[in-house]
Formats: C-alpha cells, structure tokens, sequence
C-alpha cells in the first residue's frame, strides 16, 4: 500500500527540517503565540510557536530562532492551535455536492482530512465512478482517503443498482494511492458465517496492511461481535447504546461516535466516557453523512465537537477523538493526528474550548481556509455523462406510474398509525 498524503514525504524533506528546528534554516511559516492543544498529552501549552517548512512541522516552543527575514508569520494572539480535524467515517456522496465543493465546504470548518466510503458512487459507477470523484477532490488540498467499498451491492441478489467489486477489485485497489483500507463491513452476517466473498475482501485489505472498517449494527456484544472483531475489522460507526461502544472499545475496536445529518448518536454514546470513565483512546468522532442543510447551518467536524463538550465530553478529549486517535486507528499517526515534530503541518486555529470558531485552517503549511471561507477556488467538475445519466426505469413513465393501489395505502395508513402509537 502506497500513499501519499503529506506535500513532502520525510524522508525528502528530513535534512532541512533538522536544519530549521536548531535555527540554521528559516522556516518557511512560524505560528507565534498560540495555545497548544496537545493531544499527545491532553493539554493545553500556552504561549507556543510552531515553525513549518516542507509543509511539515519542523519545531514546536519558542520559535525566534526559525525566523529568517523570509518567513511568513502568523499570530495567533493567544488563539487555541489544534491539529486539524479529521472524519474517520464519511460518505461524500450524502452531501449531494461534488467531492471538490464538498471539500471547500468542510475545510473552512477546520476539516484537513476524511476517511472516505464511497459506496453511494460505487454501487451505481463501479470503480470507475470512485476515480472520477477522487480526480474532482483532488484539486483541492483536503485529503481524501479512500476506503474501497465493500458491499457492492449491499444486497446481492436483490439490488440492480448497476455494479459490483469482488476481492479480486479490492485486491487492485489497494495499490491505489488514495486507498488506505476498506469500506464498511456491512456484510456482518456474512462475516460470522464464514462466507467467502466478505472473508476475502478482508483478507485482500490485511495484506496490504489496510485498515478494514466496520458495521456491526446488532444490539450482540458477545459471540458475534468477538468472531467479527477477529475477523480483522478494527472500527465501528454503528454504536448506537453506551453499552455497545464500551464492549467495542473493551474488544480493542475503535468506536466511532456518530453525529451527522441522518444518525445523531452522541447524546447516548457519551454515556459511554461520562458514566465509566474508561481509557478514551480508542474512541473516535465521525460524522457517516452530512447534507447540504447541515455543512451550512452548523458545519462539520467543529459542529461534533460542540455536541460533544455540550454532551459532557472533556473538550481536550473530544479534540482527541476527532485527531490522535482517528489518525492512529487508521495507522497513520506517524504522519497526522497531533502537532509534533516530522507531522504533516495540517492547522487549526479556533477561540475557544466550547464554540470551536475556526479561523484558520492550514493544509501542508499552507493556508486553505480564512475566517469561515476556502482560500482556493474549484469551478464544476465535468463528470461524464455514463455517472449523471444512470436513471433507467425500464418502461414508459405516465400518469398511471404515480397511482398508489388501494392495497398500498391502507398498508401506509397502517403504518403511520402504529408509528403514532409508538410515539
């Protein structure tokens, strides 16, 4: 497996960042006078500088000595600076936007990276489809990993959507520079029968020393979760109980706690850190689907951030499920996840522990994101027309197309009445 995900790879960029951490080099960039979130260490360092070059993190503490008469300075007048924020579970395609303005849209909440499922797009264009998304995304500076999907179609036998990937596709895509694991697992069943098709799309991303992502959405924490956490699958989005994340986390998985515009979990899920107290680093923020109403109205990452400290979570923990420990559960964490020396300079500056105003979000060094707008501009992508003419009803569209037989609505009748009752 091969990616890359940093403007500079370290072992390129190395020499000059030793050179400019003991101040015979100018840094490129110097954010001065911040308050460090460390998420290393869960703590806050007031009065820190960060010094970047090669689009990394050369040097944090007092950076007067990485000043040349070159380098751009940034003050932070005492703002908090955190790790930029990352989405372990997201699936674009729900924002109902090209990838490229869904990345101008989540940058400028503080958003540098997602972990990206694209399910939606594969299910109906195959691979083919998932390229041209990542082409769009790519002209922006988000990094979009991709998680090759796994249940194409979700259910065989059943779905005509148009496409599907076996093994054999995943296997390939693996030496996709933008793969870094596999989709959602939904074939739980599958996996504790033992079946091939899921058992060996698990085993094509193990080899590749991928991460397989999990959905394991049954109220069984027990026999089945233990046979599909053996499995290999490392973390799961579907906790919807306390009870389910903490058996998760107690099982090595990362649980994913999700907030989005569809599954809003955190309010059960918090329970989970706040009633226990367990050891949090396995636990995680995502966000499955943001739509269009959500990304403008209360944002991304940030706005699970909110809900999480208003939920009772520790803010300095919630930055850490939404940094350190999404990164390490994709085994990236030598690369991103925290300010430190040799990591991908990838920045946020917000005002407070509570809000989580961005004001600043840095890509590789660079800035990509100024009070709450995207610093770059990306016209329409042309997708091709075999992904935006996909529509096929088969038969002649009329009038009688839209009737509802009676036998229908007495059965939705039926039902809106037993859901009123339950209410």
């Amino acid at each position: 497996m091969i990616n890359q995900f940093c403007k500079t790879a370290l072992w390129k960029c190395s020499k000059t960042l030793i050179a400019v951490a003991q101040g015979y080099e100018p840094a490129e960039t110097v954010i001065r006078n911040a308050k460090l979130v460390n998420v290393n260490t869960r703590e806050i360092q007031e009065g820190t500088d960060v010094a970047v070059a090669c689009g990394r993190i050369a040097y944090v503490g007092n950076a007067s000595h990485c000043i040349g008469s070159s380098t751009k300075i940034i003050d932070a007048a005492g703002a908090y600076l955190s790790p930029g924020f990352l989405d372990g579970h997201i699936h674009v395609e729900s924002s109902m936007m090209g990838a490229a303005q869904y990345a101008r849209a989540v940058i400028a909440h503080g958003t540098v990276g997602i972990y990206w499922d694209p399910h939606e797009v594969a299910n109906v264009a195959g691979l083919q489809g998932v390229k041209e998304m990542v082409e769009d995304v790519r002209r922006t500076p988000l990094k979009a990993m991709v998680t090759t999907p796994s249940c194409v179609p979700a259910v065989p036998g059943f779905e005509d959507t148009g496409s599907s990937i076996d093994a054999d596709d995943v296997a390939e895509t693996m030496a996709w520079d933008c793969v870094v694991g596999l989709g959602e697992m939904m074939n739980f069943p599958g996996v504790l029968a033992g079946a091939d098709q899921p058992l060996e799309e698990i085993a094509a991303t193990l080899k590749a020393d991928g991460c397989v992502t999990g959905h394991y959405s049954v109220p069984e924490t027990d026999r089945g979760l233990n046979a599909y956490i053996s499995s290999g699958v490392r973390c799961c989005h579907e906790s919807t109980r306390p009870e389910d994340a903490l058996a998760k986390i107690r099982l090595g998985m990362y649980a994913q706690f999700r907030e989005g515009s569809a599954w809003r979990d955190l309010s059960r899920l918090a329970h989970a850190i706040k009633e226990t107290g367990p050891d949090t680093r396995l636990c995680c923020l995502v966000s499955d689907d943001t739509h269009p109403n959500t990304l403008a109205s209360v944002g991304h990452i940030d706005h699970i951030l909110r809900r999480a400290v208003e939920e009772g979570i520790d803010p300095l923990v919630a930055l850490q499920m939404a940094t350190i420990n999404t990164a390490t559960c994709f085994h990236m964490d030598h690369e991103l996840g925290s300010i430190a020396p040799g990591k991908c300079a990838d920045l946020v500056l917000f005002d407070n522990l509570t809000d989580f105003n961005v004001s600043l979000t840095m890509i590789d060094g660079n800035v990509a994101a100024l009070d709450g707008t995207a610093t770059f501009d990306t016209s329409a992508y042309d997708y091709p027309a075999w992904m935006t003419n996909t529509v096929r009803i088969g038969h002649e569209i009329t009038p009688q197309s839209f009737a509802i037989p009676p036998w229908m609505r007495t059965a939705m009748r039926s039902k809106a009445i037993r859901h009123a009752c339950a209410s």
